[in-house]
């Protein structure tokens, strides 16, 4: 099966079922996440295509320079991607497909695909190493907090608690979206040992600095919106924008997984 017969068949698959939805845009504008650059080829805001052609994945310097910080984990390039954190990873990295996704916290588009598709995917197919998952952030300027929430996520991840930290987040995203209180949401599922671990990180800029490679890899994919979803199988790289449902994802990978 070709690999141009797979993106035909990711987009027939989508349109017929109707299950790729639009998710945030980045246009709006607050003063705790600037605005970012524009990338070289973004798709139109509101859009909710998926890139039926593969792209080249990045190179290492293309990304944003790592910051030296002791609070800073080892990232390293794996198969072709650069900055991967360990922390921020599941799965074996023998599985033969990669999906990077990049999430803002406080976006209800990436809450929706959390609590449907990604837990699933976990499920089958992360814990059956067929594939490796990495979280990336990407606060959107016109979320308030969204920058705090992913500081808050990426201190946890050092700690081995990313996972309780996501859940806790996207669970109760109405309620920290409207008061900002990120510390005590997170605060609810962690230890105070962890947390007062976690206050300490979040005040490193290499916590930041993180951040802001997650954005500036994004950007070389022309990532715009969230959540976008970038799996990567035998060198080829097929992006996929909005919240999709699993039903179509398995199908795409099960595909995938047949060549």
């Amino acid at each position: 099966m070709s690999r141009s017969y797979l993106a035909r068949l990711t987009f027939a698959l989508i349109f017929s079922s109707g299950a790729l939805l639009v998710g945030c845009n980045s246009q709006t504008q607050s003063a705790d996440n600037p605005p970012a650059p524009s990338a070289a080829a973004q798709t139109a805001p509101g859009s909710a295509t998926p890139v039926s052609t593969p792209v080249t994945s990045p190179t290492q310097t293309e990304a944003a320079p790592a910051q030296a910080a002791p609070a800073s984990p080892p990232a390293s390039t794996f198969a072709g991607i650069p900055d991967v954190d360990p922390h921020k990873t599941r799965g074996s990295k023998s599985a033969p497909i990669i999906m990077e996704t990049f999430s803002d916290f406080q976006c209800p588009a990436c809450k929706q695909l959390y609590m449907g598709t990604s837990r699933q995917l976990n499920d089958n197919y992360v814990a059956t190493g067929k594939v490796f998952a990495i979280h990336r952030d990407f606060p959107l300027p016109g979320h308030a907090y969204s920058r705090v929430a992913a500081r808050y996520g990426r201190a946890a991840a050092q700690l081995g608690r990313l996972e309780q930290v996501e859940q806790v987040l996207f669970e109760n995203q109405e309620k920290w979206e409207q008061t900002g209180d990120v510390d005590g949401t997170v605060a609810s599922v962690l230890s105070p040992a962890d947390m007062t671990k976690i206050r300490a990180l979040i005040k490193n800029p290499a916590i930041d600095a993180a951040i802001e490679k997650d954005l500036a890899l994004g950007r070389t994919y022309a990532v715009n919106q969230t959540p976008t979803t970038i799996i990567h199988y035998k060198g080829q790289t097929y992006p996929v924008v909005g919240i999709v449902s699993y039903d179509v994802l398995h199908q795409f990978l099960d595909q995938l997984l047949r060549q």
